[in-house]
């Protein structure tokens, strides 16, 4: 198969690397305070997660680079464990769902509309806990022009991109989703086991930390989904959900200075969206190069499972103390 980028381009994965920190006083504190982390904790952080790497028969290529591996232990808190766990699940994740993960191109045409449309981007100021917002405006898609996957990917490609910023991995990140025009013909496009997917996707393998999220201009006729979608979220995701019935009840909860001009700010929403594609440009390369990682499936056992089960229920009938 060719490459889905430009003619003769390639991105290596990044090998080991030795990673120095480069986070303002102010942001290395909130590591310290919120994710236990100091640079003992992440000297052995990393030296933990290369090992389990170099260990793990099943991983054939992995970015080994501090900033990539500090995303699964900062989203632990350092539970050393727990991000190894992580790393392998997202592992799985993007090689398991080509079509959601790979490909995550600011040149594919499809994405780069989404984009230009409004669909989903970041916002060019941190709001006033120094956090970078995302931005949905989801009506404003095309049902007959854009998939699953191209929603999809729009979004992933947000994420990993800025992910790369060390900042954001430890602030974590706000959303504001403008549900207004969003209709049947956008929400059937998603299955419901996709939509189960696609959350539990977002919120536990994803390495990335979701603090605020706020809902503005939810149709009452989508209440009912919105619920559904809720079941499928953790406590303490849904405990950080806030819904506003109109735009002048958001910006009492979001900084103005922050907004697009539409929705009171200073800066068109079109200049903000030129801005965040000049990110999406300039780390381009990194992102890409996440489709070159490889883990290999895991192999399901059923037959051993079933002889397994057998061999108990043999035993329990012995009654053998």
């Amino acid at each position: 198969m060719g490459s889905p980028y430009g003619a003769g381009e390639a991105f290596a994965v990044l090998g080991e690397d030795e990673y120095v920190c480069t986070l303002p006083p102010e942001v290395r504190k909130v590591a310290s305070r919120d994710l236990m982390e100091d640079e003992a904790t992440r000297v052995a952080g990393l030296k933990a997660m290369r090992e389990f790497v170099a260990r793990n028969t099943a991983i054939t290529k992995c970015r080994l680079d501090g900033n990539f591996l500090l995303r699964f232990l900062r989203m632990k808190k350092y539970r050393i464990r727990e991000a190894q766990e992580l790393l392998e699940k997202y592992l799985h994740m993007r090689t398991e769902n080509t079509h959601w993960f790979h490909g995550l191109d600011i040149k594919d045409p499809m994405i780069e509309d989404l984009i230009d449309r409004g669909y989903f981007f970041a916002l060019p100021e941190r709001d006033d806990s120094g956090r970078r917002v995302f931005f949905s405006v989801a009506g404003r898609m095309d049902p007959t022009k854009h998939t699953t996957s191209d929603q999809m990917k729009s979004m992933q490609i947000a994420f990993e991109s800025l992910l790369e910023d060390e900042e954001n991995q430890v602030r974590g990140f706000t959303y504001i989703f403008d549900e207004k025009d969003v209709g049947l013909s956008i929400i059937t496009l998603w299955s419901p086991a996709d939509v189960t997917k696609a959350f539990q996707c977002c919120e536990k393998t994803i390495p990335m930390r979701h603090k605020e999220i706020h809902f503005v201009n939810l149709p009452t006729a989508l209440f009912a989904i919105f619920e559904f979608a809720k079941t499928l979220l953790s406590e303490k995701i849904k405990n950080r959900f806030q819904v506003h019935s109109d735009e002048s009840k958001l910006r009492k909860k979001v900084p103005l200075r922050i907004l697009p001009k539409e929705y009171g700010g200073t800066v068109p929403m079109a200049e903000m969206i030129k801005m965040y594609k000049k990110e999406l440009t300039a780390v381009r390369s990194r992102v890409l190069m996440l489709d070159n990682m490889h883990i290999e499936k895991k192999v399901k056992h059923k037959k051993i499972g079933k002889a397994i089960n057998t061999i108990q229920r043999n035993f329990r009938k012995l009654d053998i103390d």
